[in-house]
Parts: C-alpha cells; sequence; structure tokens
C-alpha cells in the first residue's frame, strides 16, 4: 500500500508544487483526497492477491487424501497478507523468499498499473511491463529450479524374524529385539548363540526373513548382506530375490546379517547342519 501511495497519491503532491497550473491533474492522481486514493488503492490490493494466487495455480500439488484439501489459502491480518502453497518437493525452498518479494512486487506494479489507466497511459505501460517482469520471474522460480537429489535412507536396525532358533522358550530376551546397542552380533557371546542354534539338515534350504527399521521410522532400503563363518552352511539370493541359507555340511557355524552401508548395524544367528 505504501509503494502505490508513494507513486501516485506522492507525485501528485509534487505537481502541484512544482506547478500550480497542475492542481487539477494532481486532484485525479489523488482521486480527490488522501483517503479515498487509500480506499480506492485497498480495494485494487486485495483483487490483485486473488490474481496472484490464479498465477500459482499451475504449480501446486494437491494431497489426494480428501477432495477438500487445498493446495492454496490465504488469510488476511493486521495488513500483512499471507499466502501457503502446497508444492512439490522439487520445489527448491531456497526460492521461498524471492518468490514473497516478487509476489509482493506484482501486485505492487499491477496496483499503480491499474490507478495510471484513468490518469496516464504512458505511466500505465511502465508499470504494465513491470508486472509482466514480476510475473516471469515468479514463474521461474517453480520452472527452473532443479529437482532434489534422492535421499536415500539406510538401516539403522536389523530384526531376525526366522528362523527361529530351536523355540521362542529358549531364545534369551537379547536375542529376540534388535537395536543395535543390545541385539548385534557383537554384544551377545559366540558361546550364547551356539547353544541356540537353529538345525538343518544337510542338503536342506531355508529362507532367512528379516524386518529393517530406519531413521525417523523412515522406510530403509534393503542393503542387506549375509555372510557364514564356516562353509557348513551357504547363504546366497534365491530365485525369489530373498536371502536363503542352505546346509553344505555337517557342521556348526554363525550367520551374520549386516548392512553395506553401516558396519555397526548387524545381527546373527547359529545354524547347526545335521544328518
Amino acid at each position: 500500500m505504501q509503494s502505490a501511495k508513494n507513486e501516485t497519491y506522492q507525485k501528485g503532491v509534487v505537481d502541484k508544487a512544482v506547478d500550480p497550473k497542475l492542481i487539477k491533474a494532481a486532484f485525479h492522481e489523488q482521486a480527490g483526497n488522501e483517503a479515498y486514493h487509500e480506499a480506492m488503492l485497498g480495494r485494487s490490493l486485495f483483487t490483485q492477491i486473488e490474481l496472484l494466487k490464479t498465477i500459482f495455480a499451475d504449480y501446486l500439488v494437491p494431497d489426494g487424501f480428501a477432495v477438500q484439501d487445498a493446495t492454496i489459502d490465504s488469510s488476511e491480518s493486521n495488513g500483512v497478507t499471507e499466502i501457503l502453497l502446497n508444492v512439490s518437493d522439487r520445489f527448491n525452498d531456497g526460492y521461498v523468499k524471492t518468490l514473497a518479494r516478487l509476489s509482493q512486487k506484482f501486485v505492487e506494479d499491477r496496483m499503480i498499473h491499474l490507478w495510471w489507466l484513468s490518469v496516464s497511459k504512458e505511466f500505465a505501460a511502465i508499470y504494465a511491463t513491470a508486472a509482466d517482469e514480476d510475473r516471469i520471474g515468479i514463474l521461474a522460480c517453480f520452472n527452473k529450479t532443479a529437482p532434489t537429489a534422492p535421499a536415500y535412507h539406510f538401516p539403522t536396525a536389523i530384526e531376525i524374524r526366522y528362523p527361529i532358533l530351536r523355540s521362542r522358550n529358549d531364545i534369551p530376551a537379547f536375542l529376540s529385539s534388535a537395536t543395535p546397542a543390545d541385539s548385534s552380533a557383537g554384544s551377545v557371546p559366540v558361546e550364547t548363540l551356539y547353544n541356540n542354534p537353529f538345525i538343518i539338515g544337510l542338503g536342506d534350504d531355508t529362507e532367512i526373513s528379516y524386518t529393517l527399521s530406519g531413521e525417523n521410522g523412515k522406510m530403509p532400503l534393503d542393503d542387506i548382506i549375509v555372510r557364514a563363518d564356516d562353509p557348513c552352511c551357504r547363504p546366497y539370493i534365491g530365485t525369489d530375490g530373498k536371502w536363503h541359507v542352505k546346509g553344505e555340511s555337517i557342521g556348526y557355524t554363525i550367520v551374520t546379517l549386516f548392512s553395506r552401508h553401516n558396519d555397526k548395524v548387524f545381527n546373527a544367528f547359529a545354524v547347526r547342519v545335521a544328518t
């Protein structure tokens, strides 16, 4: 509002001071008096804000959860208008302030352009050009924003769901939980694992079932590798894309599941291959 007043009402003040003969022109520039002038600009202000919202419309993304979900919302309080946009994740947050400043300038230039249409076509054309430049800058905030780099979330813990080691009643509590601090192979004595082995027959094959936990509850990538300490048991990825263990010869071994990207994320169980 102040910017628009400075470009319209104040020009009338200057014109009257420079040449008394311009009183009539200045009267029109100021809409007769400052109060009426401000009222007229106030009406134009909110009209141009609504126009601005229609420019945003092509770049908004609905949530999709309900028909009523708004992609744009605005509110006015104490002379300040706040516009909330729901945009794509590809929008660069660094352009938020740029978008706000260009939007404010667009509204100002449009207000002044419309004001001068009734007084000076020459001045109106100047501000029409300025408003077009503002609009191009606003669209560039969306069109020229590079996509954000993909974020990959890796596991923070592994929980082994199967094989079940002998029976649930025989498994120590820390073997059935899945936090890196207390259920990784490094914190479970090898003797304990050997005392609770999963028993498979020679030549038998069993799928390994596990779940992964990610930071802040985000679904992590499955980057798990499985290794056996002894060749009596062979881990491999089956045609189903899942990890399996197969009994190759009679013996005991520790089978470890670990993350490719974090050495501290792993879990283990024991296997005894029997005849």
